[in-house]
């Protein structure tokens, strides 16, 4: 009795349905009002104490700007409520609170298992199903939607793996394939939320699949994967150089020439060694690979997103701001970035237009002077992609690095928005 008693007393929150609320400026009276309902209805919605009817959801999810299918996501997504009075960094056991490890909870306990799950009179999923489901993942991702990514990827992942176990031949060598894109999405999600260790596992697991399945292209943004994962870890800068440089020198060699999956690769890991060249300052070298990317982007010949990359002429622009920020080049940043012209993305490329505003907040708080125009990009970011903040290790450590030198007179929006990312309570 006294455990049933503990149960209850548990609060619930559907964070993600609050944090859309107020990104656009709804309380919860006015949202009841649009709505027709009573605001006790609304409270008891966001305390996950009862659903919505589905009368009542066509209707939210054209208020909240959402589609039908991530409004379910925003309402599947039920969290314990964090007591007032605390913070990330409250927790003894989390001693980076920019990093959202408990995120990645379900994709651990999934790599901590080694021996074959026994699914005795189970249903295997049918390659149809698990190519829909490595896309469906992949496309959360790149859509920032991150948290139902994370989710869902221990599922697709087994679902993956269960089907390398059954077939032969063509079948199996397909199964692979989807098992490595599955690790990609994986490792993205690992990088993401600043976990370099799991994101390096997951790398490594996608190119050992990738070449059990004899795809190169797939081998290639594995690759890519293991040195984003190195970029994450202290000290491991230049083996992310190597790793980088030796897959570029592998894809140059491919004769005749490549598909367009691995003129993609190759333009993807040629906008990483930009960015790392940029960071061990050696700037000349950092301007010679985006010079490359960008004819590689003229070879792919528009903006596409080949094996999930989101490669082409935007995206070597977007990453031109990015080389700049990690050079320490503030100006050259603002100016490229002022420029740009996100719309040409494929449109499910949400992430990437938030890393835009990301990247310039990250320049505009280099300065002294530049916390109020952070916090600015930061809230043009979170409106772009809502779960930016509570996900992205950049976004949060960014967020943790201005409450340090906060001026709250010049700085306004910058707790509130702390709040929504879960780093105040």
């Amino acid at each position: 009795m006294a455990s049933s008693r503990e149960e209850k007393c548990v609060a619930l929150k559907r964070y993600r349905l609050v944090q859309r609320r107020k990104m656009l400026g709804f309380s919860q009276e006015r949202l009841a009002e649009i709505l027709g309902v009573e605001r006790s209805t609304v409270v008891r919605w966001e305390r996950a104490e009862n659903d919505p009817q589905p009368w009542h959801r066509v209707r939210i999810a054209e208020t909240l700007r959402v589609p039908l299918d991530q409004l379910q996501e925003i309402l599947d997504d039920v969290s314990v409520a964090t007591p007032r009075g605390s913070t990330m960094g409250d927790n003894a056991s989390n001693s980076q609170p920019a990093v959202r490890t408990d995120l990645l909870a379900g994709l651990r306990a999934f790599l901590t298992r080694y021996l074959p799950s026994d699914n005795a009179g189970s249903v295997r999923a049918s390659l149809p199903e698990v190519r829909r489901a490595v896309a469906r993942v992949h496309t959360l991702y790149q859509r920032a939607s991150y948290v139902p990514a994370s989710r869902h990827i221990p599922d697709v992942l087994r679902a993956a793996t269960e089907l390398t176990q059954s077939g032969s031949g063509i079948h199996r060598a397909t199964a692979f394939k989807l098992l490595a894109a599955g690790y990609v999405a994986a490792s993205k999600i690992a990088c993401k939320v600043g976990d370099g260790e799991t994101a390096l596992l997951t790398a490594d697991r996608a190119a050992t699949s990738a070449l059990l399945a004899g795809d190169q292209s797939l081998a290639a943004v594995a690759a890519y994967q293991a040195s984003c994962a190195l970029l994450r870890l202290p000290d491991r800068l230049a083996e992310a150089e190597a790793v980088t440089e030796a897959s570029i020198d592998h894809l140059t060699r491919l004769r005749p020439s490549p598909h367009p999956e691995l003129i993609s690769a190759r333009g993807a890991l040629l906008l990483l060694a930009a960015i790392i060249t940029a960071r061990r300052g050696d700037v000349k070298q950092a301007a010679r690979h985006l010079a490359q990317a960008q004819t590689v982007a003229a070879d792919l010949g528009s903006d596409q997103n080949r094996l999930w990359t989101g490669f082409g002429p935007t995206n070597v622009a977007i990453h031109t701001v990015s080389t700049a920020v990690a050079a320490g080049n503030a100006e050259r940043a603002i100016e490229t970035g002022a420029r740009l012209d996100t719309s040409r993305l494929p449109i499910a490329l949400v992430g990437r237009r938030a890393q835009v505003h990301l990247d310039l907040a990250q320049a505009t708080a280099i300065g002294n002077d530049g916390s109020s125009l952070a916090v600015l990009h930061l809230l043009e970011a979170e409106r772009v992609a809502p779960e930016v903040l509570g996900a992205n290790v950049q976004a949060r450590s960014l967020l943790l690095d201005l409450l340090s030198k906060e001026r709250r007179s010049a700085t306004p929006g910058l707790r509130p928005m702390a709040v929504r990312a879960g780093l105040l309570t």
